[in-house]
């Protein structure tokens, strides 16, 4: 005998009045469950607003450093560098940062364009002997 699947047409039970008082009983219950936590959310939201305005103002970069030094006084340095490391980047995001590296390799330079290039940056010979 093949089973049928637990959501299958074939498991419907006739509509009946006994079934129907069933079916508005759970709705019933359901309904007051749903009112009940509305009523819990809006005393707890009630609550965190009371809280929030005896709250100094507090920005996402304090709670970050805050965090932080909460890692350092557990011993834990990752995340106290984790934390660190997005400290740097809100203080500094990267696109206002200039990273600038001159590489110079005087092998490759002529005594003259070698002689530019310490007269550019403001030296004299007898200051580099």
């Amino acid at each position: 005998m093949k089973l049928a699947h637990p959501n299958s047409l074939a498991n419907l039970q006739p509509f009946n009045s006994d079934r129907a008082r069933e079916g508005q009983k759970a709705a019933v219950k359901s309904r007051l469950l749903n009112s009940e936590l509305q009523n819990q959310f809006r005393i707890t939201a009630q609550a965190f607003l009371r809280v929030k305005e005896q709250l100094p103002e507090i920005t996402a970069l304090d709670v970050i450093k805050l965090a932080m030094w909460q890692a350092l006084q557990d011993d834990n340095y990752e995340d106290a560098s984790r934390y660190a490391e997005k400290i740097a980047e809100y203080e500094q995001p990267k696109l206002q940062r200039i990273d600038q590296i001159t590489t110079t390799r005087t092998v490759d330079l002529t005594d003259e364009e070698l002689l530019e290039i310490i007269k550019n940056e403001g030296l004299s010979i007898n200051e580099i002997k």
